[in-house]
């Protein structure tokens, strides 16, 4: 982990990047501290949305330039009423499609959020190929798994299991193989499948840098397998520096032109194309992040999520060897801290809360909030996927070591002073926190 110094000058070239991309940069002393790296990037990042909103203030959906040609950052965008027909130039999301195979097909849409985006290709596949059956592993993401169990009878889940044990497929239905890089576990399980299993891959990719090993892996797999692809990511979580610039989703379909079997992946593409105009999914511009697509962002990028991933798991260490009940998660970004006995939500959001409140209190960099990759750590309530239990999640954040500890040493207190580490022998329990007693 960073020392104070080291982590400061990394904040200071993701300042400098965010800050060069106004029109007049702020004259912005060196931050100091954690508490002034965390203000100073919000500050900037809130000057950019303004200044971006201020020069299209008067640009309606119906009063607008003739020419639909835009520009934010390395993105240039051209679309026509309402961006049903919204086109997007701009540096490749996966650049490891680049170099796999020269006869391999690329195409991106991008969409309003992560969500839209798998709900978009979801759709579509429905529309173009009827049934769908979707291999899924137990603990995949608890909306992804919602919105597939939505679609019911038309998609159909099975639990991953190894390829070879699967069972036969049907001749009448489509079989989806879903990757998802949120799992606590087994996320390479997809290795034991083969063409002969799976008509196509998706792959959840929010929880893994676009360029990380595993990611790579999974294109060489998929290309080596000759299967086709869609990848699903939300641009919110890692690939913003922090600070949660704007909601953006994409979806890449890779296929091989030249093989026989890729053959319906084109009329995917279109249909897919159709549900994001049809949904109202498609991207806002004003939500794609100036300082994305050069060298120096990918490089603060890959700093950020590598510091987040040690974190977590220095985070881990610690917790697992203090209390019972810690999860972790195979892609580092955050924990689950699962209580000693069976907690309502209510509950479990309340105890998300108080915990953050006494935190705060005590000058740690904490906040409440439902997402990750941060440079604070964020706390929230968490239905625990493979436990099926509500939890408190709790987000790694790019932070000095030092700082790392204190979080953990506070949390692990808090927990115990709270009894959260046993089972209470009712939900009257007097030794629960008055926040969590039932209303």
């Amino acid at each position: 982990m960073d020392d104070l110094e080291r982590y400061l000058d990394r904040k200071a070239r993701e300042i400098a990047l965010i800050n060069g991309c106004l029109a007049r940069p702020l004259a912005l002393e060196r931050a100091r501290s954690v508490a002034e790296v965390i203000d100073v990037k919000f500050r900037i990042a809130g000057a950019l949305r303004a200044e971006l909103s201020m020069e299209s203030w008067a640009t309606t959906e119906t009063a607008r330039p003739e020419v639909q040609r835009w520009r934010v950052g390395a993105y240039r965008f051209s679309f026509g009423y309402q961006r049903a027909d919204l086109k997007v130039s701009g540096p490749p999301i996966y650049p490891a499609l680049d170099v796999e195979d020269d006869s391999l097909h690329a195409e991106t849409i991008y969409t309003s959020a992560g969500m839209s985006a798998i709900a978009s290709l979801v759709a579509a596949l429905v529309h173009l190929r009827g049934h769908v059956r979707v291999l899924a592993a137990e603990g995949c993401y608890g909306e992804t798994r919602e919105l597939l169990e939505s679609l019911a009878p038309r998609v159909t889940i099975d639990e991953l299991r190894d390829g070879a044990t699967q069972g036969a497929r049907s001749g009448d239905e489509t079989t989806v193989l879903l990757l998802d890089a949120s799992l606590s576990a087994g996320f390479g399980a997809y290795r034991s499948y083969a063409r002969a299993d799976v008509d196509l891959v998706i792959f959840d990719t929010t929880c893994f840098w676009r360029d990380a090993s595993r990611t790579r892996a999974v294109l060489r797999w998929a290309t080596r397998c000759r299967l086709p692809l869609a990848l699903v990511r939300s641009h919110a979580k890692l690939d913003a520096l922090g600070i949660e610039y704007g909601r953006l989703g994409s979806i890449v379909l890779a296929w091989n032109g030249r093989d026989d079997a890729h053959a319906w992946m084109p009329a995917l593409f279109q249909a897919v194309d159709a549900a994001v105009r049809l949904y109202g999914a498609a991207a806002l511009p004003a939500h794609f992040p100036p300082f994305a697509g050069t060298a120096e962002y990918a490089r603060c990028s890959v700093a950020r999520t590598a510091m987040i991933v040690r974190a977590t798991r220095r985070m881990v260490r610690r917790l697992g060897a203090a209390l019972p009940g810690v999860q972790a998660y195979q892609h580092g970004l955050y924990l689950a801290l699962v209580p000693g006995g069976e907690f309502k939500i209510r509950n479990a959001k309340r105890a998300a809360a108080t915990l953050c409140d006494a935190l705060s209190k005590e000058g740690h960099p904490v906040k409440h909030a439902g997402s990750f990759g941060f440079d604070f750590i964020a706390m929230e309530w968490f239905p625990e996927p493979t436990l099926k239990r509500h939890a408190i999640r709790v987000t790694g954040a790019d932070l000095p070591g030092d700082v790392i500890d204190d979080v953990s040493a506070a949390i692990e207190r808090w927990w115990t002073r709270n009894h959260l580490d046993r089972a209470p022998r009712s939900e009257d329990d007097p030794a629960l926190p008055a926040a969590l007693e039932t209303a």
